[in-house]
């Protein structure tokens, strides 16, 4: 167990501004959850098209995609794989989940194109790999909304991974239309068999403006899991009222069994004191 002064002095680290060095590695924002994105696909005119042999290239790699796979025995201490495989950073796990598998940077180049041919293949070749096709799902919601796009959000909801779930959750969080999303974010909030992706549906909830997403992440700081209780305080402090502040301090001396949930109450509690009526 961590001494809980640690844990406290950690809330403090984690909100110090980025001055130089390490420190101003880029890290994602704009989601709850914090896991970096894919770019949006730029606004083209009608007819702009990439050189022919571009897709042609792209096309065949969507169908050899397993044809080149990473060989995880051979990263070895000092060679670059096994130099990238020891990265802690937010920017670092992006990097080794971009180069272990072929699919992730797939679906940011079939997101880039207007194809709509390249738009199916981005969710519906990846039932071999959940990670890619959750990576998919997120992407997805960078191209421009169309009504369609919810047939796949609702399929993927009923998936049996809860990581290809977790990535519709996210995705239709990221995807902007509330009026459609709210109902599936809610069903998933309420009746998902996997604590944490409740969560992060309640957090999506909130993200859209649907207060109850906020009544239910608060509801979650009762949870018998820690985690399920860090990710709610987290949530709340990016997306809770004046209010929650208050709720935090309460809650604060309540937690002596785990410190990631008294470090995630300390720092939501700082973001939000600026919310606070003075």
């Amino acid at each position: 167990m961590m001494i809980r002064t640690s844990a406290v002095f950690l809330a403090f680290l984690l909100l110090l501004p980025a001055t130089g060095g390490c420190a101003a590695l880029p890290i994602s924002v704009g989601l709850p959850g914090g896991a970096p994105q894919s770019a949006p696909a730029p606004d083209l005119p009608p007819d702009a098209a990439p050189d022919p042999s571009i897709i042609a290239a792209l096309n065949d790699l969507v169908e050899t995609k397993d044809r080149f796979f990473v060989d995880l025995t051979q990263a070895a201490p000092g060679t670059p794989l096994g130099d990238m495989l020891k990265l802690g950073s937010p920017v670092g796990y992006r990097l080794r989940n971009r180069y272990l598998g072929l699919g992730i940077p797939l679906s940011e180049a079939l997101s880039r194109n207007s194809d709509p041919s390249f738009q199916e293949k981005l969710v519906t070749r990846w039932d071999g790999a959940p990670e890619i096709r959750a990576d998919a799902l997120v992407t997805l919601a960078g191209i421009p909304r169309d009504l369609s796009q919810f047939a796949i959000y609702r399929e993927a909801l009923m998936h049996l991974d809860p990581g290809v779930r977790f990535g519709a959750i996210e995705g239709l969080g990221n995807w902007g239309k509330r009026e459609q999303a709210a109902p599936l974010l809610t069903g998933s909030a309420d009746r998902d068999s996997e604590p944490i992706l409740r969560v992060q549906a309640a957090a999506e909830l909130a993200r859209l403006g649907d207060p109850s997403g906020l009544d239910r992440l608060r509801g979650f700081l009762d949870n018998p899991s820690w985690l399920v209780k860090a990710m709610a305080a987290r949530y709340l402090g990016d997306l809770g009222t004046g209010a929650d502040y208050d709720l935090m301090v309460t809650r604060l001396p309540r937690e002596t069994a785990n410190d990631f949930v008294t470090a995630e109450i300390c720092i939501a509690a700082i973001k939000l004191f600026p919310k606070k009526p003075q």
